[in-house]
């Protein structure tokens, strides 16, 4: 996709009992607020899409609202609406001031998506909306960069889906060579801006992803609520007859 940014197909991906996710059926990306026609007419017609699940705050979506797509469904899930001083949009990455603080400020926000009540009530929601998709058309869920809320969102279904943790961090990492044009011209603008030195490697860093990150979203599941199964059952309430409907759905050789 020329105007989706990050945009990856999760199919072809083989969970540990060797079944493998259906094509054209799981999705995620970036923001779709400059989507072409032409990629439009892909989403709608090629990958039969049924579902967006946009997970950016209100305002996020008043500056740069996603393009509509004929006959799919629209749902938004603010992962960050009851956060405050926390969030994984533009405008938030560019109130960082250094390096240290970026690295930092990333960690606390997946600290924050894993043990939030609202961060968890809105993944939640993204699991419930992944089910609520009919069986021929495919879901997407996006947020702004794709990588953090849209990430954390990718490895809880692929949990359910019993995908190998090396696999989930392998698409997780595949963010930072997606989205190298995209990066390069959020940096072009802020320097073009007069944004200084320091604030440009914290914006850098704050636009990739890193596996520490991800590793604390882990740590903090394990630490605070024992592991991603009880995390799925217990905290988000995902029960196991729902996570049978998702294998179902989203594995092409599901019984």
């Amino acid at each position: 996709m020329e105007t989706i940014t990050n945009f990856r197909d999760l199919g072809g991906i083989k969970n540990r009992e060797g079944q493998v996710l259906a094509g054209k059926k799981l999705l995620r990306s970036g923001e779709l607020s400059k989507v072409s026609p032409q990629d439009q007419n892909e989403l709608v017609e090629n990958y039969r899409l049924g579902k967006i699940t946009d997970l950016r705050s209100s305002q996020e979506i008043k500056e740069r609202p996603d393009e509509h797509f004929k006959n799919t469904d629209y749902v938004h899930i603010d992962i960050f609406k009851n956060v405050k001083g926390q969030g994984t949009g533009l405008d938030d990455f560019k109130q960082i001031f250094s390096p240290d603080t970026a690295r930092n400020y990333m960690k606390e926000t997946y600290r924050t998506m894993a043990v939030n009540p609202s961060a968890q009530e809105g993944f939640k929601k993204v699991i419930e909306s992944a089910l609520s998709v009919d069986s021929n058309k495919s879901f997407l869920f996006h947020c702004f960069a794709g990588k953090d809320r849209t990430g954390v969102s990718a490895t809880l279904l692929l949990e359910i889906l019993n995908v190998p943790k090396e696999t989930i961090y392998k698409d997780y990492l595949a963010t930072n060579a997606m989205r190298v044009q995209e990066n390069d011209e959020i940096i072009a603008k802020a320097i073009k801006e007069g944004t200084d030195s320091k604030t440009i490697e914290a914006l850098k860093i704050a636009l990739t992803v890193d596996a520490s990150y991800l590793d604390t979203f882990y740590q903090m599941v394990n630490e605070e609520f024992g592991g991603i199964k009880n995390y799925l059952t217990n905290e988000l309430g995902i029960t196991s007859n729902m996570q049978n409907e998702v294998r179902s759905l989203y594995l092409a050789n599901s019984k």
